[in-house]
Parts: structure tokens; sequence; C-alpha cells
């Protein structure tokens, strides 16, 4: 007999679910959501006003696609400039809300959360589908390389842990030597933290001359970067602290982490369809976009944000999504393959050909003498866009040039384009404990052309 504590399924009932039936249940939550963002919240009031949309006029996908207006965060950000409290798209007011947030400001602007208790007992509950199919249980404990400060994405990761009942180590406040050693004295069964931030504790150890591989760690969790889906980037981590399983959680702080991986696929999420619907689109027109190989920006609607809804949101990052992915795990969610391939905004057409910089963190890793730390630098020279793409060279007194020409082999070879490379001194580039920094744009905001995928990649 197969009970929750045998079975890998959180939910069975919808986790297995037909696609049929997830659709429908979709279109139900949405029909009822968009209703009550019209009644309660004045952004969206104004936005389905101005479209000419009224919440009896969604009754179908077609209604839901070719009617409804997108939001973006733009529209978010203007508001809460507007508003007295400071915040956007609000549906319940400061009394309601438990706990606020912001973004990181990646794209620029912080855009300010309010989530209230019953929204935040729906963020920890993301995890727990992904957590319970690797095989984690309320006996086991989780390390936090993170300082809880106004970024959410940790702590919804944290409300999971609590809800799963696993035992909280906390590295707030401490620096990267002081977190190895507690790594080594608590031996979590679990460390979190951002891909990059994993790794340069390893390199913080080496240089105490302690290994982290010591620890037992058997998974390594985390988000905020595509490094958890990265071929290379995941051998690297496994190599370095000696892990067992890599688990991968993807979202936006608008919905949180509504993307975790099941333990067959080693590179992708599934959508977490009880807590959102997910679809994408392409950039340019705003059609759907269909198809297990297609590439399109993801939308998606959140069925955990009723003090601040968004609803049809424009996330800017590209994704694959398979609609009907067989990994064995039981699953019947749509599937993302490789999570994030990149930003809308930062896709860059080299020559003809569409660069993306999760593919270029890949090849990176390919190469023997480098590390993990690198840079893109996009620029525009003569009318024509240009990446150069800068690492740190794996060891001091490395050969520089050689490794440099090696890297532009690897990637003309694989990307079928000739890029730029530098390869810099160990320690060079800047490191980071929340999400690392890895693209610089200086093309002005008229010389960076809107993606038209056209549905492939």
């Amino acid at each position: 007999m197969t009970t929750l504590e045998t079975s890998r399924l959180w939910n069975a009932p919808t986790q297995t679910a037909p696609r049929e039936l997830l659709d429908a249940i979709h279109l139900d939550k949405i029909r009822h959501l968009v209703g009550w963002a019209y009644e309660n919240s004045p952004l969206h009031r104004r936005l389905y006003d101005e479209a000419g949309v009224r919440p009896a006029d969604i009754r179908t996908w077609d209604d839901y696609h070719h009617k409804l207006p997108f939001t973006d965060k733009p529209h978010y950000v203007a508001d809460q400039e507007a508003s007295a409290d400071g915040f956007g798209g609000i549906a319940r007011g400061p009394e309601t809300w438990q706990q606020y947030f912001h973004t990181t400001g990646t794209t620029g602007r912080f855009l300010n959360e309010a989530f209230t208790h019953y929204e935040l007992h729906k963020a920890g509950s993301q995890y727990c589908y992904g957590l319970w199919d690797h095989g984690v249980r309320p006996s086991d404990s989780m390390y936090f390389c993170f300082d809880f400060g106004m970024w959410i994405g940790l702590w919804s990761f944290y409300w999971g842990a609590r809800n799963l009942g696993l035992t909280i180590i906390s590295g707030g406040g401490a620096t990267g030597a002081q977190r190895v050693r507690q790594i080594l004295e608590r031996r979590p069964t679990i460390v979190c933290g951002t891909p990059t931030y994993l790794l340069h504790l390893a390199e913080v150890a080496k240089r105490e001359g302690l290994d982290v591989r010591d620890a037992g760690v058997r998974m390594l969790a985390g988000g905020g970067e595509a490094g958890f889906s990265i071929p290379a980037t995941r051998e690297q981590l496994r190599e370095a602290w000696g892990a067992e399983q890599i688990y991968d959680a993807y979202g936006v702080g608008e919905a949180l982490f509504i993307g975790q991986s099941c333990a067959e696929w080693g590179g992708g999420v599934h959508v977490v369809e009880d807590v959102c619907h997910s679809y994408a689109v392409d950039p340019a027109s705003g059609e759907p976009v269909t198809g297990s190989d297609a590439v399109g920006e993801h939308v998606l609607t959140s069925y955990c944000h009723f003090a601040q809804p968004f609803i049809k949101y424009r996330t800017h990052d590209l994704v694959r999504i398979d609609d009907a992915p067989d990994h064995g795990c039981g699953w019947t969610w749509k599937h993302m393959p490789g999570t994030v391939l990149g930003r809308a905004d930062f896709m860059v057409t080299i020559r003809g050909v569409n660069v993306y910089p999760t593919a270029v963190e890949n090849l990176v890793g390919e190469v023997p003498g480098l590390s993990n730390h690198y840079e893109l630098h996009i620029s525009r020279v003569d009318g024509m866009d240009r990446m150069l793409v800068k690492v740190e060279a794996g060891a001091p007194g490395a050969d520089a040039a050689d490794l440099g020409a090696a890297l532009g082999r690897h990637l003309r070879d694989h990307l079928g384009v000739r890029l730029e490379t530098e390869v810099l001194d160990v320690g060079a580039l800047p490191r980071y404990e929340l999400k690392t920094r890895r693209i610089f744009d200086t093309r002005s905001e008229s010389e960076r052309p809107i993606a038209t995928l056209g549905g492939q990649a």
C-alpha cells in the first residue's frame, strides 16, 4: 500500500491529472482571479477598462490570450510611485499584510511586494512537491547561505523547509569561512544558496585548508540563477561538494518559486500548476508559442498573490515549455527543459545567430582550465551587436592567451558564431551572495531590438 511517506507524489490528484482537466481548472481559476482583481485592484481595473474588457468577457482560452491585456513590471512600478503606501497593483490594504519584500532590482528598479499570512503559507507549499520527490523528509536538515534581507527568494525556501518539518540551520550574518565551518560541523542534509555562491564556498574552503565534501551534504538546492539546470555547472557543483542531488527551483519575486525539479530530470523544472498558470508567447507579437522545442517569453498568472495580483504577467524570461513531459516521475505538469534560457531583452543576435547566456555558461564550463566565474559584455559597434566573454582562469599562472583562444574556438564550434573572449586572473571578477550579475549591456535603448523568435530556437 502506497502512503504519503512512501509515495514520491506530494499531491497525486493534481500532479498526475490529465492535461485537459488541468487546463479546465486553470481557466476556472483565472476567470475568478480576473474578477477579483477588477473589483479590488485599481491598477487592474484601469488596465482592463483601457482594453475594453470586463471579467465576464473572459470565457475561453482564446479570450484570455487575445482579449485580456498583459501586465508587466513597469505597470506596477509606475503604480507604486503614484501610491501613498509605495506599493503597486494592490488589491488588499496594509492591515492584511504579514510581510513585505522587494525584487532584486536586476532590471533597474525595485518592485515592492506585499504578502498576507495565507500567501506566505502557499509560498511554502511550492517546494514540497519537488523536495518530497527527491526523498527529503522531516528528519532532514537544511543550511541556508542567506542573510534574510529584502530579497524574497530564499525566504520562500525557508518557508518550504518549515512546511516539511526540516531542521533549519541559518547561516545569516556569517562570512564565507564561517559558513564553511558551520556546514562541516552541523553536517546538514541540504545546503541552500545560489549556484555561484555554493561554488564560491567550495573555493573558500580550499583556501582555509578544508574540504566541503567532508560534510556529507546529500543535496544542493536553490535558485535565482540558471546554473542548477546547466549541465557543466551541475557537474562542477557535484564535484566540488560530493553531493548526490542537485535541486533546481525557478521563480520570479512576483510569484515566488513556481518551478521545481523532479528527481528524474537533470536539467529543468516542472511548473507547479497548483499555484500558477504558465505559458509562452512570442516577445514581439504576444501570440502563444507552442511545441516542446519552441522558445518563447514566459507569461504567468499567480494563484498565491491576492493582495497584489499578478495576472498574465510578462516575466521576460525565455523558456521552452513541454506540455506533455514523460520523465518516469509520474508528474503531468508542464516542464521547462533547461529552465531559463535567457532574457527576452538579453538574447543577442550575433551575425544572424541567436546567442543565449545559458548556452555560453555551459560551453565555458566545458573548457579545461577555466573557472565558472564569467561575464557577458554586450555592445554595438558599426551597427552590429557584439559579445565579449570575460572569464577567470581556473588557477593562478595560467596562459591567458591559450585559454582565450581555446574558449573562442569552443564557442564558435558550438554556437556557429565567433565571440570575443578575455581570460582574467583568478579573483578578478566580483563575487555575489545573491544573484550573480552576469550580463552588462552598454547598448542604448534604441539599439536593443525586441526578439522575434518565430517559434524555434
